[in-house]
């Protein structure tokens, strides 16, 4: 739907008025539609963008709301996907290596400060962990411990991030628009909007009831997506720490403890 019935007809519809000059003014209307867009991506992340910047030897944080590291600017929130971290190796033939999900976990400034002391200070190397850490009109990503670069070598973060939509300005706009690309996928969920924005309208009418049913309402396309988004089939339950793989890994590809192999 296009951002003109969003905040006309479709609303008329859910305040059971056209009111648009005096209380349910048409400024106040698209306000609470963009209100709603936002919200929306918010709780259900259905925004997601991936953007790639370059590391710096031991340069552990870096601003994500600087265009120099995401060029779109649109930061939002992180996503629950994970990043990763990649370190390219120099030499005729690079070896290139990851970090990523249980390798490359985050972790808050509190948890470092109890398990890791000293991390701020700690000498470069390869990541283990990343961290999120807003600093006044910065929000930063951190690494730990900070990144061991060659002169020769490279090394990139890919980070997964919920992007913050465009704000509908024009008649013709239709939500879930990212640059000239619609996401058609989505135009299910526009009337979400709709519900939002009539909760929010409501409480000039200080209509309490009325309030609740259209957050209600707004809820329901909640659920539906979140629940669209869930893969189909028997779900697995895994552990945080895969205790098989760590005993694995010190053992070696073998599987068996090094004393035992060749027996």
């Amino acid at each position: 739907m296009e951002f003109s019935h969003l905040y006309s007809s479709a609303l008329h519809r859910e305040l059971g008025t056209d009111d648009s000059t005096r209380l349910f003014t048409t400024g106040r209307r698209k306000d609470a539609i963009n209100e709603g867009l936002l919200h929306f991506v918010q709780q259900t992340e259905c925004a997601l963008r991936t953007s790639t910047f370059s590391c710096s030897h031991a340069v552990g944080e870096y601003n994500l709301l600087s265009p120099a590291i995401l060029s779109n600017g649109d930061f939002l929130q992180f996503a629950g996907q994970q990043p990763e971290f990649r370190h390219v190796s120099s030499g005729s033939t690079a070896i290139v290596t990851y970090q990523v999900g249980d390798d490359f976990p985050r972790r808050d400034l509190n948890w470092l400060n109890a398990t890791m002391p000293g991390w701020r200070t700690s000498t470069a190397g390869t990541p283990t962990a990343w961290y999120p850490r807003p600093d006044g009109g910065r929000y930063l990503f951190g690494m730990v411990p900070p990144p061991d670069i060659g002169s020769s070598e490279s090394a990139l973060v890919t980070l997964p991030y919920v992007a913050r939509p465009a704000t509908l300005t024009s008649d013709t706009d239709v939500p879930f628009t990212f640059g000239s690309t619609v996401r058609t996928d989505l135009e299910p969920f526009h009337q979400a909007l709709v519900h939002y924005a009539a909760g929010e309208l409501e409480k000039l009418r200080k209509d309490w009831q009325a309030v609740g049913v259209q957050q209600q309402l707004y809820q329901s396309f909640i659920a539906r997506y979140m629940q669209a988004r869930n893969p189909k089939g028997p779900r697995q339950v895994r552990s945080a720490r895969s205790y098989f793989n760590e005993v694995r890994l010190r053992r070696g590809a073998s599987g068996w403890p090094s004393w035992w192999v060749g027996r």
